[in-house]
């Protein structure tokens, strides 16, 4: 059985990535994962994954949702043999081949095609360690660390790292203690929402640099500064006003002319802008966390942003709920202890703390873009396609804006 690619001109695919983070905690790749139809039909895996080719190859190009990491797409057998003629960067993506493949002198073959054409290969599952024709020629192996007790991860770590072809990576990481855990024993690769989720977090003193980003924070959402206090709060921070500078005369806005202040800024982009850009800035200088969780906070806020433009809503807080929904990742203290500390409307602290009201929905949706929960995708009177629109909207900006702070 041959698999093929959908016509170009297909109605535009839902595509969710989840991160995989390498040992730094930076992102070393992205699983690619698609949305099953609307109507209820249940794609076969192979459909599946065509339709992510098809998103990849023809809806503007693999980079436009990796951004020059690793594109992970799960393949069936039948893609063994389809995927030399399909026009991917090979050196760009790793497949994930299924726990339960079934092993021959044909498949051996083509994999070690796709690895000659530049692709990396990633396996996991018991029978591929039964049979060992698949460790001889991965490049990366897959453990479920909920499947084993502490005694059996072990035993399988040892074992596996006899193979130095190997990378390890670790599925379903919950937690950074997970993650250091794993880390420490030498694994390489992590997947899980353990940067994204909210974690219970004891309430200690900010240092004096997250105090400080506290009291900017304070300073730009309080209705009642106004835009000459503002300027200057922002001017009193040299390097915030650089960066900000900076970002605004960055190709990314594509501003007529060089803006040299401040207060041009101010005056050009509204307070609203100014409001947002400041926030991400401030938090971006936050340089003791991982560049990963500024992305999450970013991507989350730009998809609350265009949930509202798209369903015809005022956007301006709905970017503020997203992003301070991942203060407690950011700041490392309890949720509810920053956005008390806050001048935000209740409405605000409601869609952040409560997932109430219209913020708290598209916060909610937010979240499940996010995290590829596929029921729970919905705004609004968006439809899929809409949704598909905002997910990879959102992305371009977020890796615009990063590339830029």
């Amino acid at each position: 059985m041959h698999a093929s690619l959908p016509e170009a001109g297909d109605p535009a695919s839902m595509i969710a990535r989840q991160p995989v983070y390498n040992n730094q905690m930076g992102v070393f790749g992205y699983e690619l994962l698609f949305r099953p139809p609307a109507d209820g039909k249940r794609f076969q895996h192979g459909e599946a994954t065509a339709h992510v080719l098809q998103s990849a190859v023809l809806g503007g190009g693999l980079n436009e949702l990796v951004y020059n990491r690793k594109a992970i797409i799960n393949i069936t057998r039948a893609f063994v043999d389809v995927m030399p003629q399909i026009q991917l960067e090979a050196d760009q993506v790793m497949i994930d081949l299924p726990d339960n493949i079934r092993i021959d002198a044909r498949l051996i073959e083509g994999l070690q095609t796709l690895k000659s054409l530049g692709y990396s290969l990633s396996i996991g599952g018991f029978a591929n360690i039964k049979d060992q024709r698949l460790l001889g020629i991965a490049d990366n192996f897959r453990v479920d660390v909920k499947k084993m007790d502490v005694k059996q991860l072990g035993r399988l770590t040892k074992y596996l790292r006899r193979f130095r072809n190997l990378t390890l990576r670790a599925l379903k990481i919950e937690t950074l203690e997970e993650y250091d855990l794993y880390r420490k024993v030498g694994y390489e690769h992590f997947q899980g929402y353990f940067l994204g989720s909210p974690r219970a977090l004891k309430v200690r003193e900010l240092s004096v640099t997250r105090l400080a980003i506290m009291e900017l924070l304070a300073a730009v959402h309080n209705l009642d500064t106004s835009v000459e206090a503002l300027e200057e709060k922002i001017v009193r921070d040299v390097s915030l006003s650089f960066k900000l500078l900076k970002l605004v005369n960055s190709p990314f806005f594509g501003v007529p002319q060089e803006v040299d202040s401040v207060k041009r800024a101010v005056v050009l982009l509204g307070r609203d802008e100014i409001r947002k850009l400041v926030s991400l800035l401030a938090l971006s200088g936050n340089s003791d966390r991982p560049t990963a969780t500024m992305e999450i906070a970013l991507l989350r806020a730009r998809i609350c942003e265009l949930l509202a433009q798209k369903a015809g809503m005022p956007s301006e807080s709905f970017f503020t709920v997203g992003m301070f929904s991942a203060l407690d990742v950011l700041m490392e203290q309890p949720i509810r202890k920053i956005i008390g500390q806050l001048p935000l409307s209740e409405i605000i602290k409601d869609g952040i703390l409560d997932r109430s009201g219209i913020l708290g929905e598209a916060l909610n949706c937010a979240l499940a873009i996010e995290q590829a929960r596929w029921s729970e995708m919905s705004f609004a009177t968006l439809d899929e396609q809409q949704l598909a629109e905002v997910s990879r909207e959102a992305m371009h900006w977020t890796h615009s804006v990063v590339s830029h702070i």
